[in-house]
């Protein structure tokens, strides 16, 4: 067993934490030569988003399950990617993961065992690009929530693109150590600075949570704000039709 490149537990992550929720269609998405990943005999292959943004990182991720055995896929994929550039096989807790670069895409296979057999992800991702690699890291951060204001110290800790039926949909997920009430009067009077209009306010659970909804022409922001154990929580979903 090769071990896995810090690039891959990323890979994870992400490729997990976009895959909760609905299936992300490609509608209105960049176009891109995107690999053909392979899948065994009788494996069911199926979208979960054609095209993603993660962290500004261009994604494609499908869903696989088979009723063949975790290392009986495995072996399969470790086949197919063994004589490819940076391959890698590894296992973080209950996930196998096998990787390998293919031209400007790192494709890795992520995969868990379950008593009918096997699921998991097969996920391309542009970071080999040229164009992309000749951005400073400042420049690529700069990106990673560009536009949604939040008060000084916040973290972004996720910024995702996807496409869907028409709309193209950003969440943003950002953490500090501001209360709710505080996060929620500054976004008020930031968003409604930037030609927002508010539609919604409410702070429930006895002020640890906050929701906020604006509109701009036929734009829509839903924004959460919730009090978790380390720190504040902020997560906003904005749709723009296409």
């Amino acid at each position: 067993m090769k071990p896995l490149v810090p690039f891959l537990r990323w890979m994870l992550a992400a490729a997990w934490l976009c895959a909760c929720g609905a299936a992300f269609g490609a509608s209105g998405a960049p176009q891109r030569d995107w690999p053909a990943i392979p899948s065994p005999s009788g494996a069911k292959v199926f979208w979960i988003a054609e095209y993603i943004e993660q962290n500004t990182i261009p994604m494609q991720i499908r869903g696989i399950e088979s009723k063949e055995s975790l290392e009986a896929v495995s072996r399969y994929y470790e086949k197919w990617l063994a004589d490819k550039v940076g391959f890698g096989v590894s296992n973080i807790g209950p996930v196998r993961v096998i990787g390998a670069r293919l031209g400007v895409y790192q494709v890795t296979v992520q995969l868990r065992a379950r008593p009918e057999g096997t699921t998991g992800r097969l996920v391309a991702a542009v970071i080999y690009d040229e164009m992309k690699s000749a951005e400073s890291m400042q420049e690529r951060a700069e990106r990673i929530g560009k536009g949604f204001p939040r008060p000084a110290g916040s973290q972004v800790i996720s910024d995702t693109i996807s496409y869907d039926s028409g709309q193209r949909n950003r969440t943003i997920m950002v953490t500090n150590g501001v209360s709710v009430e505080t996060n929620a009067l500054y976004l008020r009077e930031q968003m409604i600075r930037l030609g927002w209009s508010l539609l919604q306010d409410r702070t429930i659970e006895g002020g640890q949570r906050s929701a906020l909804v604006f509109r701009r022409g036929s734009e829509e922001m839903v924004v959460t704000i919730s009090k978790r154990d380390d720190g504040y929580f902020i997560v906003a979903s904005q749709t723009t039709p296409d």
